[in-house]
């Protein structure tokens, strides 16, 4: 939740929009249309949901991925 702001949903919309999921203007607002765009993008790799996980975050490059 404290990472969850309007910039990282603007992101997060800027990043689903480049890979063609995301349709509409960036507005910053987790709303209907945003939430749509994540469960495509998601259900692409098998996860029918409107919650971003974790490791979609990491592949759209919203979330630093550990180095070994």
């Amino acid at each position: 939740e404290d990472i969850w702001t309007e910039e990282f949903t603007a992101s997060l919309q800027r990043a689903l929009k480049v890979r063609g999921q995301f349709y509409g203007t960036i507005t910053g607002q987790l709303d209907g249309r945003t939430r749509a765009a994540i469960r495509r993008y998601q259900s692409a790799g098998g996860l029918d949901s409107v919650i971003l996980s974790l490791e979609s975050a990491r592949r759209l490059g919203l979330v630093a991925v550990a180095r070994d």
